[in-house]
């Protein structure tokens, strides 16, 4: 891992300020932290809508997502810049915003927090520029190459989205891929190239 650049660095720091206000939060101020895609569809809960990137359920919430930006953010400023990095987080949370509303904007009962969609994002960028690497889940430790963890993570995302019961956002994690694999495409110097070779080396 690259060292941890001052950018990474003031992104954990606005989501652990916007995450510890979200915290003390209580009644109908507390939304003002969450996305409710029904209200935004009606023109309410904007404020929601957009600190809703930067806020969490709780702490272990926040401590996995900060984690993962830890790790993965300097890889992308590394190879991208600073700006880019940003470009990343931002239009991620966005296309994941996106696809959340377009899904969601019917029931009212749906609340969505927590930088999931921007972290995706730049995870799948990382991947896209270091299809190298090794990665591992919390719960399950063992090494698993970049490129077969991208499509293990998108192909169970895509089995779990809309299933009663599941508290994670998986429109989020989708939109944040997509987002994050484009942009890094675009901006890298030989784009899904190299990917797409170690993927091809990896199954054949």
């Amino acid at each position: 891992m690259p060292d941890v650049s001052p950018v990474t660095l003031v992104l954990i720091a606005v989501n652990v300020v916007v995450s510890m206000l979200g915290f003390r939060a209580t009644g109908a101020d507390r939304d003002g932290f969450v996305f409710i895609p029904y209200r935004v569809a009606r023109g309410e809960n904007l404020r929601g809508m957009w600190l809703s990137h930067l806020s969490h359920a709780d702490g272990n919430h926040l401590m996995v997502n900060m984690l993962a930006l830890w790790f993965f953010g300097p890889v992308v400023e590394q190879h991208l810049g600073p700006v880019q990095l940003l470009i990343v987080y931002v239009a991620s949370g966005a296309l994941a915003t996106t696809a959340i509303f377009v899904l969601r904007r019917r029931d009212p009962r749906f609340r969505a927090l927590g930088a999931s969609g921007s972290i995706a994002g730049v995870l799948f960028a990382a991947i896209v520029l270091r299809p190298e690497m090794n990665l591992s889940l919390m719960f399950l430790p063992i090494p698993i190459p970049a490129p077969i963890f991208a499509v293990l993570y998108l192909a169970l995302s895509s089995f779990f989205m809309g299933r009663k019961g599941s508290r994670v956002c998986h429109e989020a994690h989708i939109g944040g891929a997509v987002a994050g694999t484009a942009i890094a495409a675009v901006l890298a110097p030989h784009g899904l190239a190299p990917l797409m070779a170690r993927l091809v080396r990896l199954v054949s």
